[in-house]
């Protein structure tokens, strides 16, 4: 398995087609059957997703904070199983105790403020502490990163500020994101924004760029043509755009973690 860091660093020094040839492999999976298992941690239902080629000193893992779809979403499944695949164990937490949103539900006109109302922030924060707390001491890993997207983008930055057990984050489109919230921010941050994201827009994304840089945060931020709200999880796979686009946050995701985690 040749890690996304490893492709860069042969493009670098060699410019080898064996290396620009391992590196076009190393993209998200859109489609396919997952490849990690479902295990229940004190109550918590969590998507476990491994490296190939998992030991005893790999210390690191990513803590998937989902959408409204959750870990029943094929796609947030595939995406843990991406991420795993560049050296990661990631674990992805039931954030809605079985009550996670369908696509049908959504799309359907759901009432969503109701369904966050049985969701509060208390019990999100509950869940993310028990599953922080179980691959720290469990399963004994020193440094966690999360990625959190559209929903749980806004758990991610939370949980940067200091001593709430983060130690680098990926958000991509996050929702009910407040300044506050990011002004606490303390460990290294990436951003995928999109143009047509009326939830996390230009402006929410200027604002959120002078804070972190004001504060001298670690940060990056990148923003993706045509892109709309929810583009790094569900793109439309017959728009070229919105492809790039997930596929590009998924680039930035991992090498950002892989050079500050």
């Amino acid at each position: 398995m040749v890690t996304i860091r490893q492709c860069i660093a042969g493009l670098a020094s060699v410019g080898s087609a064996l290396a620009a040839s391992s590196c076009a492999a190393l993209k998200v999976k859109h489609q396919g059957a997952p490849a990690g298992e479902l295990k229940n941690v004190s109550g918590i239902e969590m998507y476990h997703a491994y490296p190939p080629h998992s030991n005893s000193s790999d210390r690191k893992a990513i803590i998937h904070l989902t959408d409204i779809f959750g870990v029943p979403l094929l796609e947030n499944k595939l995406l843990a199983d991406s991420l795993a695949a560049n050296g990661y164990t990631v674990i992805v937490p039931d954030l809605f105790a079985g009550d996670a949103i369908s696509v049908e539900e959504q799309e359907a006109g759901l009432n969503l403020t109701e369904w966050f109302t049985q969701h509060p922030q208390s019990e999100i924060e509950r869940i993310v502490d028990v599953t922080l707390r179980y691959a720290r001491t469990e399963l004994g890993f020193a440094r966690i990163g999360a990625v959190g997207y559209c929903f749980g983008g806004k758990y991610v930055s939370r949980y940067l500020a200091a001593g709430r057990g983060v130690d680098a984050g990926f958000v991509a489109h996050p929702s009910n994101l407040l300044e506050d919230e990011i002004r606490a921010v303390a460990g290294p941050l990436s951003i995928a924004a999109g143009t047509l994201d009326a939830s996390f827009n230009a402006t929410a994304r200027y604002r959120a760029e002078g804070i972190l840089d004001g504060n001298n945060i670690t940060f990056q931020s990148s923003v993706y043509a045509q892109a709309p709200h929810g583009f790094a999880v569900r793109p439309n796979l017959t728009v070229p755009q919105q492809v790039f686009s997930k596929e590009g946050a998924f680039v930035q995701a991992v090498t950002f973690l892989d050079a500050w985690l």
